[in-house]
């Protein structure tokens, strides 16, 4: 997609909406995007306050029973909106939470027997060790860095990230992260820092390795991230000083896609359900865990790529399944044009939101011939940080359309709410002339 006009950075891009722009945008935002800089993540013991209430996340440590999803479901209704989440890193989050509620929270779900990460909470694949294509079992290794990284979790960034990925077809690399660790040559493992190859290394070197390397960032305060620290310094330092065999080249992937059948390698499959904009209600939720249960299915994990994979199942029980969940709104299958959506809950849900962001979203991507769209109620950009091919923002005076970029750039237009599918098409038009 070629650039009709080139989304700036952020600091270029609070300057042009600070200045007037075109005369319609807000001449706040400069003091509004400090205002609203996500540099925070929330937690199970430390919700975050959101628009629509308290925000909690959790990032189970063994697959869901269905027992544990309906339980989740429940307590979602009764603590908070209703709405749970899977978000694009796999994670779990509950909105709309009371004060009362996200207090009552932590053991309520200690009570459903779901187990969270006590110490540095490293990522791995949804089908970890049951990814037949997969060239190491991730999870160990995973384990042990979590452990080992434990006392630097209070100093480091809250949004410091370490991916360990063991090459399977739900592979991780994708995700942005500090450190990444993944399959190299051979038996080696390789390194990556801030998504860039740095060397190979033994296995066992792994995660003394990864935990000095932490401990590097935690040094320089909890806002340092590895992106930091290789301006500093420069991967090539880097490499030496942890003796890393370099490398000439790496795969590139694309994204892995959760949605659809898996082959596992004990025989059985996986179902990937996709999630609309990574929401379900609690109903719904309940509902589905009831299928999952009835089809035969061992567990249910939540995946990177904002869906669940419902694990163990026949071919038959799959494809049964597979209806249900359609008929409870889940997207099953990887073309649906939902799955290149990324849309924050937006209003009636979110307080700082300024758009109905799934109306919004359903509306544009009609439009959008298969380019990724983000709808952001506000500048914020929960849903999506990255840059997308367009980006559509919520705004005191309207709604700012960005090409190729995030809801904190310099938009092309901004343009009233009733007026912006019009102005998506005639920009669209004029892109692909």
């Amino acid at each position: 997609m070629s650039v009709v006009t080139p989304a700036t950075d952020a600091t270029t891009a609070t300057n042009d909406v600070a200045t007037g722009g075109d005369g319609n945008v807000t001449k706040n935002a400069t003091s509004d995007v400090a205002r609203l800089r996500r540099g925070a993540c929330p937690s199970l013991p430390a919700p975050m306050q959101t628009g629509d209430g308290l925000l909690a996340r959790l990032q189970p440590l063994q697959p869901l029973t269905f027992e544990q999803l309906s339980g989740l479901a429940r307590l979602a209704r009764a603590l908070g909106n209703g709405i749970v989440e899977v978000t694009a890193r796999g994670k779990l989050q509950l909105r709309g939470l009371t004060s009362a509620g996200a207090t009552r929270l932590p053991e309520a779900v200690a009570a459903l027997g779901i187990v969270v990460p006590q110490g540095f909470p490293v990522e791995a694949s949804a089908l970890a060790g049951l990814d037949p294509v997969e060239r190491f079992d991730p999870r160990p290794l995973a384990r042990e860095i979590s452990d080992r990284a434990a006392k630097l979790v209070l100093r480091l960034a809250p949004k410091a990230s370490v991916v360990v990925d063991g090459g399977g077809e739900l592979h991780l690399l994708a995700l942005k992260a500090d450190i990444g660790v993944t399959a190299g040559r051979g038996d080696n493992a390789l390194i990556l820092l801030a998504n860039r190859p740095a060397g190979e290394v033994p296995p066992h070197r792994v995660p003394a390795i990864v935990v000095a390397l932490l401990e590097r960032l935690a040094a320089r305060g909890p806002a340092a991230r590895m992106a930091n620290l290789l301006m500093e310094h420069g991967i090539e330092a880097l490499r030496a000083e942890f003796a890393l065999a370099p490398v000439s080249s790496v795969e590139s992937k694309p994204p892995a896609e959760p949605v659809g059948l898996h082959a596992l390698n004990d025989g059985t499959l996986a179902l990937g359900l996709g999630l609309a904009f990574g929401q379900v209600e609690a109903e719904a939720l309940q509902a589905l865990a009831e299928a999952a249960r009835a089809a035969g299915a061992r567990h249910v994990e939540p995946a990177s790529g904002r869906a669940l994979l419902v694990v163990g199942l026949s071919l038959d029980a799959s494809n049964s399944l597979k209806n249900n969940a359609a008929g409870l709104g889940s997207i099953t299958d990887p073309a649906d044009p939902r799955r290149r959506i990324f849309a924050c809950a937006g209003r009636p849900a979110c307080a700082s939101a300024r758009l109905d962001t799934h109306a919004t979203a359903m509306r544009i991507a009609a439009l959008a011939k298969g380019r990724d769209v983000h709808v952001s109620g506000c500048i914020k950009g929960c849903a999506h940080p990255a840059p997308a091919a367009l980006t559509i923002v919520g705004l005191d005076e309207g709604a700012a359309i960005v090409v190729e970029g995030t809801p904190r750039s310099a938009p092309a237009r901004v343009v009233p709410v009733s007026g912006l599918a019009q102005a998506v098409r005639e920009l669209l038009e004029k892109e692909d002339a």
